[in-house]
Order: structure tokens, then C-alpha cells, then sequence
């Protein structure tokens, strides 16, 4: 059955019903195919314990955006944000079609001379972490209200963006991006950026906030702020976001995930945590 289904035996011989784990059970379910286009979301229900209308004739997007938008309503599980592909019109951080889910996300390592003793860099800042450790296990779940994601983010302001050379033959856009203490970044889109998202303060870099990412005790001990500045100073997958009117942004959907890297330790203490409207 691992072999056919792609389902690791664990989970087979013990699988409970849940939003658990939402983005390893979507990765299971990305290569299914179904008769009737909107059962690819629906056929799904039942892992995730979920109940909603089924509503034909409204598009395997659709139904897909909505199983997703109950799933985070749910569970607040930002795992299910790390895709690559087509933006859904059901909302712009899901993706169009479940494929997107076919590879399961992973952030690239720290270089070994970053590993060691990332507290080295930083001056006497306890006081520091202490505020920072409270800010981020103290943020809101996310949620999924009136088709927005209200989603807390560690933000970074970008700051320039340089479109660079790519292969004419390749329906692809790579940008170099500049962001508030993070290191330079290449990106590539599957459409050309828009004029106002050139624009300066148009872009943000963000990383999408869960307290459990902290993964530490309520109480910081000297090694416990180590651990909170390893746990930052990690790369990990951004989303680059595109501010609109009225306090509002949209994901700009990327052709590769956008892994990023602050630029050193000390950028750590410029944390900067906001909850934002996404559509």
C-alpha cells in the first residue's frame, strides 16, 4: 500500500481523521485524479473530518479554496501556504490546482560557520529576547474570514527590485530583491510584476507566524535565547506579498519557493511581527 499510494506505512497503520499534518496529507492526494473535477477537493472531507456543502458546477478551484480556507479556519496551519504554481482566484495564497502540493516544502541549511555560536554576534540583549520570545508565542492564529487570510507575519520591506536577464524561451520573470534586513534573494515568477508592485514600499518579503514554530519553553534560559536566535536566523520559505488599497495585500504566486536567510544575527533583534489581510 506505501508503495502504491505514496503514504508512508506509519501513517497507514495508525491514520486518524484531522488537520493535522494538513500539508503532508495534501501532498498524499496531489497526484489523484477524479471523475467529476470538484471531487478532487471534496474526496478529501473525510481525512480532514470536515464538513461542507458540496456544491457541483462551481469549479475544482473553487472547491479546492474552500477545503483549504476550512482547513486554516480550522487549524491555523500555515503549512499549507508553502506551494509553488498557479494562484487560485478562490484567494491568492492558495493554489490553483492540488499539484501544487506535490512536493513537499524544505528549508535549505545554515553554512557551517553560521551554525556556530549565533549569540556570538549579539551584544548583552536578553531583556531583548525576553520581549521578542513574548511577542512571537503571544501572536494570534490565523484565520480565514470573509475570504482573507488575516495572517500574522514576520515582515521584511523590500526595498529594491532589479529585473534580471532570463532564457526568451521560458514563460518566466526573475527579479533580484533587496528586503529589510534579509540577505539578497533571487525570485522567479511565472508572469511579469505589475508597475505599481515596482514601486517603492509596494512588496514585502514575509514569513508566514505560528507560536508553535518557536518549539521552546515559556521561560528563556541562556540556552533557550540561543535556540530563539537559531530558530530565526534559519532560512526558511517567504511569500512576497503585493500591498492594495485599503490595508490589503495579495500573494504574488512564485515558479520556485522563495527561501530566505536574514542577514546576521544582530538583524534578529528587528523583528518586526504584523498581522496582515491578504485576498
Amino acid at each position: 500500500l506505501e508503495k502504491v499510494t505514496g503514504i508512508e506505512s506509519r501513517f497507514l497503520a495508525n491514520f486518524s481523521p484531522g488537520v493535522d499534518d494538513a500539508r503532508s496529507r495534501l501532498q498524499w492526494a496531489s497526484k489523484r485524479s477524479t471523475t467529476r473535477p470538484e471531487d478532487i477537493a471534496y474526496s478529501l472531507f473525510g481525512i480532514f473530518n470536515l464538513h461542507l456543502p458540496i456544491l457541483y458546477g462551481k469549479s475544482a478551484e473553487n472547491a479546492l479554496g474552500r477545503l483549504l480556507a476550512e482547513i486554516t479556519s480550522q487549524s491555523g496551519d500555515i503549512s499549507i501556504l508553502d506551494w509553488i504554481g498557479e494562484a487560485s482566484s478562490f484567494h491568492s495564497c492558495f493554489p490553483a490546482h492540488i499539484t501544487s502540493y506535490q512536493t513537499l516544502p524544505s528549508s535549505p541549511s545554515l553554512h557551517a560557520e553560521e551554525e556556530s555560536s549565533p549569540m556570538s554576534q549579539l551584544p548583552a540583549t536578553s531583556r531583548a529576547l525576553r520581549r521578542l520570545h513574548r511577542l512571537l508565542a503571544d501572536s494570534a492564529l490565523p484565520q480565514f474570514i470573509n475570504r482573507r487570510l488575516i495572517l500574522p507575519c514576520i515582515v521584511h520591506r523590500v526595498i529594491a527590485v532589479q529585473p534580471q536577464g532570463g532564457d526568451p524561451s521560458t514563460p518566466s520573470y526573475t527579479y533580484k530583491i533587496q528586503a529589510s534586513g534579509l540577505k539578497p534573494l533571487e525570485i522567479t515568477l511565472p508572469d511579469k510584476l505589475e508597475e505599481a508592485a515596482m514601486e517603492q514600499g509596494a512588496l514585502q518579503v514575509v514569513r508566514p507566524w505560528h507560536s508553535k514554530l518557536l518549539g521552546l519553553p515559556g521561560k528563556l534560559d541562556a540556552m533557550a535565547e540561543e535556540q530563539l536566535v537559531f530558530t530565526l536566523r534559519r532560512p526558511f520559505n517567504a511569500l512576497l506579498l503585493m500591498r492594495l488599497p485599503h490595508n490589503e495585500y495579495k500573494r504574488i504566486a512564485s515558479s520556485t519557493l522563495v527561501s530566505v536567510q536574514l542577514v546576521d544575527s544582530p538583524s534578529v533583534l528587528q523583528t518586526k511581527l504584523q498581522t496582515l489581510t491578504i485576498v
